[in-house]
């Protein structure tokens, strides 16, 4: 294939291909570069083995060439393993004020939890401590699943209404 057979590829199907990998970045600049090096590989192609369907190739070698640059992006963006193990290794420790502004929340919280009707306290202690569903505490407690349920939605207006006073 000539060099004037793959002026007119690239004519033809440039504005498909980098529309559809500037879908997928989000970057006009990188979805140029990319579309470049789907011709590239194009052209390499053609000089090993016939292609049967132009189009197909390229989205093909388009789809691949954005894998392989969103991989290379996520190892950027990690950290090394011995600074995500340094974070894990190392508490934070709060200081003096954080931990008095939480002891003053965990009040007011077991506060309004405390104060909230016998029934919404219940069921709101068995989902969030005992970690039950509603289905679990209708036959623990006898009741309907859905009246559970209504319970729980009312200990969480309770306690939204209570922490915002």
């Amino acid at each position: 294939m000539s060099g004037s057979d793959l002026k007119a590829l690239y004519l033809a199907h440039r504005g498909e291909i980098q529309d559809y990998l500037d879908r997928r970045l989000r970057c006009k600049e990188t979805a140029a570069d990319l579309t470049q090096d789907t011709f590239i590989r194009l052209s390499e192609q053609m000089t090993r083995t016939p292609i049967g369907n132009f189009r197909a190739y390229l989205f093909s070698a388009a789809r691949n060439l954005f894998i392989d640059h969103t991989r290379r992006q996520s190892h950027r963006n990690a950290k090394p393993l011995d600074e995500q193990a340094a974070a894990i290794s190392e508490p934070a420790t709060p200081t003096l004020e954080q931990a008095a502004i939480a002891h003053q929340q965990l009040a007011a919280l077991s506060a309004v939890i405390a104060n909230m009707p016998a029934p919404c306290r219940e069921v709101f202690l068995l989902v969030r401590v005992e970690g039950l569903t509603y289905a679990e505490i209708s036959q623990r407690l006898g009741i309907p699943a859905q009246t559970a349920y209504s319970r729980m939605v009312r200990a969480l207006d309770l306690l939204k209404s209570g922490m915002t006073e």
